[in-house]
């Protein structure tokens, strides 16, 4: 009798792969698209984006800012050292950045809230891009922020197109994690280190941006 129980039991244990193979075969249509609709950000407006594409969009974007010549004013001109960006900006008088404009802040909130840390990066963007605003004397209003102020930028001549594009790229997915859709700590990385390609470009410009001959401390 036990042998006939263990025996029922194995039987069980070798029929249950058919079985979801079959579940498989059989709803394979809607397993796809259940797996699509995860894979996608709901947005407010009804506005859906697929993290995985927009990910890999924001990357070439930010190969093709990293590939534009440089302006003839960055040439040869050191860079500021994190330490002092802080203390830099207050003296442009610009608003400080929440992370003293080193992204590791934000790849190390990661490890406990992935969307958190893209909140923080969402208002990281939004203070760079106010400050490019003022160091360029773009006009604009408290109103103005995300898209809008990123197209004043660009045509004032303060950003690149593809800066431009990639900006709000980083927008689009931060504000993905900023209303709650679920973001694996891989893809955040991802876009923090993509984040990170502007964040280098503006942390030169505070360099050679301004009439005002800076060097680093060391070189006083």
């Amino acid at each position: 009798m036990e042998i006939a129980k263990l025996l029922l039991e194995y039987l069980k244990v070798l029929a249950w792969p058919s079985v979801i193979l079959a579940i498989v075969l059989i709803f394979r249509k809607q397993i796809e698209s259940l797996i699509k609709r995860l894979e996608k950000a709901d947005l407010p407006g009804g506005v859906s984006i697929s993290l995985r594409a927009e990910i890999l969009e924001a990357k070439k974007l930010s190969e093709q800012v990293i590939a534009e010549p440089l302006p003839s004013q960055a040439k040869g001109v050191q860079s500021l050292p994190l330490t002092e960006a802080n203390l830099r900006m207050l003296k442009l008088g610009l608003q400080p950045s929440p992370s003293g404009l080193n992204v590791d802040y934000y790849r190390d909130i990661v490890g406990d809230d992935p969307n958190l840390a893209l909140a923080g990066l969402r208002l990281e963007v939004d203070v760079l891009a106010k400050n490019l605003a003022t160091g360029f004397g773009v006009n604009v209003t408290p109103e103005d922020s995300g898209g809008r102020l990123v197209k004043k930028l660009h045509d004032a001549g303060a950003i690149t197109l593809q800066q431009a594009k990639l900006i709000q790229k980083i927008l689009q997915l931060a504000n993905a994690g900023v209303h709650g859709t679920s973001v694996s700590p891989r893809e955040a990385n991802q876009i923090i280190n993509i984040a990170g390609v502007l964040v280098d470009q503006y942390i030169a410009w505070l360099s050679w941006g301004f009439d005002d001959e800076w060097q680093p401390r060391q070189q006083r």
